[in-house]
């Protein structure tokens, strides 16, 4: 599906008749549902930690608290919890710290923590000082969810022919709701379903850890501990 079969679709389920035209369109109908598709689009990606839009950033350290090489890439949206490590170290970043306890750390004139790190606007500051030449990588949410007809990522609609990188359907539920309620139309029951729906697609979207409950089963191991099976009721 592109931009103009989602909104196509979206039309058809409302009862409008689907345009033609969408990005370039003068109808008033038709630059509503356009606005309401990339309000749909952005609400979309950020209701979710949906995998396709998770990537992986790496940069390497300078010898300064302000890092400099392009440690924000411009596609960030949002970071995922948890996956910050230096990897040349083989350990993990601590942060981003709030700016009160950034600004108290600096006061202090001490961290606790190796490779603690904050973000002011589009900078990443770390302390102590790192050596230069070391790998930091992290996880975060791309703010592009869709993309033109060559491939380029977009964090908007642009042209009829740009497809979705997230479930296309699942924007044409949306556009539907929104529609409905600036219009002053019944527009809950149709939202309850997009939601559901939404709900559904991000449920099946994860993978899923093994929690092995029964007795006998195969003992779950974690990375550099290994618990043995065996009853530990007469430990004392």
């Amino acid at each position: 599906m592109t931009l103009l079969t989602t909104v196509r679709s979206a039309c058809r389920r409302i009862g409008l008749t689907p345009p033609n035209v969408v990005a370039a369109s003068t109808d008033a109908t038709t630059s509503l549902l356009f606005e309401l598709a990339n309000e749909e689009g952005k609400a979309l990606a950020r209701y979710g930690d949906w995998k396709i839009l998770r990537k992986e950033k790496t940069f390497t350290t300078v010898a300064a608290e302000t890092q400099t090489d392009t440690p924000i890439p411009t596609d960030w949206d949002a970071f995922i919890d948890n996956t910050f490590w230096n990897r040349s170290r083989r350990i993990r970043l601590f942060g981003p710290v709030s700016p009160d306890d950034w600004q108290r750390y600096k006061a202090a004139s001490t961290f606790p923590i190796t490779n603690t790190f904050t973000i002011r606007g589009t900078s990443w500051l770390m302390q102590p000082t790192p050596a230069a030449g070391d790998t930091i990588a992290y996880e975060y949410r791309t703010v592009n969810w869709c993309q033109s007809s060559g491939g380029t990522a977009q964090s908007a609609w642009a042209a009829d022919t740009d497809t979705g990188i997230l479930s296309e359907d699942l924007m044409a539920e949306g556009i539907i709701w929104r529609y409905k309620q600036n219009r002053g139309l019944e527009w809950q029951s149709f939202y309850d379903k997009y939601i559901y729906n939404v709900d559904q697609a991000l449920a099946k979207d994860k993978p899923r850890k093994i929690i092995d409950m029964k007795n006998g089963g195969p003992p779950i191991r974690t990375p550099g501990l290994v618990v043995p099976e065996g009853a530990w009721g007469n430990l004392s």
